[in-house]
């Protein structure tokens, strides 16, 4: 007979309900508030700070509304607006089970449509495809769908996660297709998130895009120490082990208050088994944890050029970079020409190894990945 493995309280990837969400009240509470009066909204944040978590969690108050009904997509994967729509069918048909009149309805329209069923060979989940062919008829379905939704007796809230790689379709009326949905769509809500800063500034803030000053938007930011902190001490308690405040205020400092990688470092902790967790068990998992991430890092480093290296670790070293070009900072890391820091930094930001925070009061680039920038520092 197999051990039953121990349910871990950090989930990395997955969303497992409020008791194992940290804050994130007044963001909660606005996207509700968004939602219960018409108001799309769009979602800045950089990537694995929580926002699809945020996401399901407002989503998970709609769970048994009769009233409200929330879909979620990941267009990430995404390349072109044929698979756009093939994303957005196999979201709906997915989301209402056939067993219900609702259900039966919307799949029974979605079938009508022609579209190729299949099933995942992993999750036996449905997934709907549509043949390829031209692009009016792409076109013509995504209206379809969004129109039928509308017209039922329900509110839908559609959430479109990393929604700037439309930017990258070869399709480029995509905005102005979306956005006419949007306009025509009388019970539909939209939540629109992407981790692409630039990209989604982009997008909804230049007055010569479709999507300006359409949504209300709502910047996430990183949670506030003392609430994480008091969040962490509180879960570890629940399961009956202790970690002593100095190892918790380690995590935050290491990681740098980002959310997947103080989730990751405690998930790691817990998956320990160590009932009193001390500061220097604390110091050790960090250890281990880039030693069991080393592989990666040396591939990223393969995959880049010399130039981009050197200035990514140093970018590494000064933990946050104000100034890339201060003739200090090229000195003092030996990366040759201003010239030469602007190419790599530019490659480096293409690759989103690195980002630059502009939401800050003095902005400042930083590598995305804690645990390399923390890898890199020891060079």
């Amino acid at each position: 007979m197999g051990v039953e493995k121990e349910f871990n309280p950090f989930p990395l990837t997955v969303y497992k309900g409020p008791a194992h969400f940290c804050d994130r009240e007044e963001e909660t509470a606005e996207l509700q508030r968004n939602i219960r009066n018409d108001i799309n909204t769009t979602l800045f944040a950089i990537r694995r700070i929580g926002k699809t978590g945020l996401i399901h969690h407002v989503f998970d108050r709609y769970r048994d509304s009769r009233r409200t009904s929330c879909i979620y997509i990941d267009i990430l994967g995404t390349s072109s607006l044929k698979e756009f729509c093939d994303h957005l069918a196999t979201a709906i048909y997915q989301r209402f089970p056939e067993q219900r009149s609702l259900g039966k309805k919307i799949i029974d329209f979605i079938r009508m449509l022609r579209p190729v069923i299949s099933y995942d060979g992993l999750s036996g989940q449905p997934e709907v495809s549509f043949e390829t062919g031209e692009i009016r008829r792409t076109e013509n379905t995504i209206h379809q769908l969004f129109n039928f939704l509308d017209g039922q007796k329900i509110k839908i809230v559609f959430a479109i996660d990393e929604f700037q790689q439309i930017l990258e379709y070869p399709e480029k009326n995509t905005e102005a297709l979306l956005r006419s949905c949007m306009q025509h769509s009388k019970n539909t809500i939209f939540i629109f998130s992407g981790s692409n800063q630039k990209m989604m500034h982009e997008i909804f803030n230049s007055g010569k895009r479709p999507f300006f000053a359409s949504c209300s938007n709502l910047h996430l930011d990183y949670i506030d120490r003392k609430q994480y902190e008091s969040f962490i001490q509180r879960v570890f308690r629940k399961y009956k082990r202790v970690i002593d405040p100095e190892s918790i205020s380690f995590i935050y400092t290491w990681t740098l208050g980002h959310t997947f990688y103080i989730q990751y470092f405690c998930n790691y902790l817990f998956s320990t088994g160590n009932k009193h967790i001390r500061l220097q068990d604390t110091r050790n998992a960090a250890t281990e944890i880039l030693m069991r991430n080393e592989n990666l890092f040396y591939q990223y480093r393969n995959l880049i050029t010399k130039p981009q290296w050197k200035l990514l670790t140093a970018i590494a070293k000064e933990t946050r970079l104000y100034k890339p070009h201060a003739h200090l900072f090229i000195r003092a890391h030996g990366l040759g020409t201003s010239s030469m820091v602007t190419r790599s930094m530019e490659a480096l930001l293409e690759k989103e190894l690195i980002f630059q925070n502009t939401m800050a009061e003095n902005p400042y680039y930083e590598v995305y990945d804690k645990f390399l920038m923390r890898w890199l520092q020891h060079f």
